[in-house]
């Protein structure tokens, strides 16, 4: 195991249309090595003073650190929310091999 720049960062998408269409615009333009995208979430958040509830899709994107301020740009330009989750974990550490791949396949 190795440690490296790379990072998990999570956004969640309100169908899996937008979904979609994002992981395939960060793959495309090698701003993330794979975007895994799971259906049938429920979130319970508050917005504007309100709690809501609603069905969501996340995203699970894997990608670099010195990649994340482009993809967010990629994320808000495609993003139909108005404030989309955003949040990066950096990688402690994992397979040297996949770490690899992580970064050969980002920009």
């Amino acid at each position: 195991m190795t440690v490296s720049d790379s990072c998990l960062v999570l956004c969640t998408c309100p169908d899996e249309a937008s979904a979609s269409e994002i992981a395939t615009a960060a793959v495309e333009q090698k701003r993330a090595a794979c975007v895994s995208i799971v259906p049938g979430l429920t979130s319970v958040y508050s917005w504007q003073g309100k709690v809501e509830k609603d069905r969501e899709v996340q995203l699970l994107i894997k990608t670099t650190r010195s990649n994340t301020d482009a993809l967010y740009k990629l994320v808000l330009s495609l993003h139909p929310y108005d404030e989309p989750e955003w949040l990066i974990i950096d990688v402690a550490g994992g397979s040297t091999t996949y770490l690899n791949w992580i970064k050969s396949s980002t920009t």
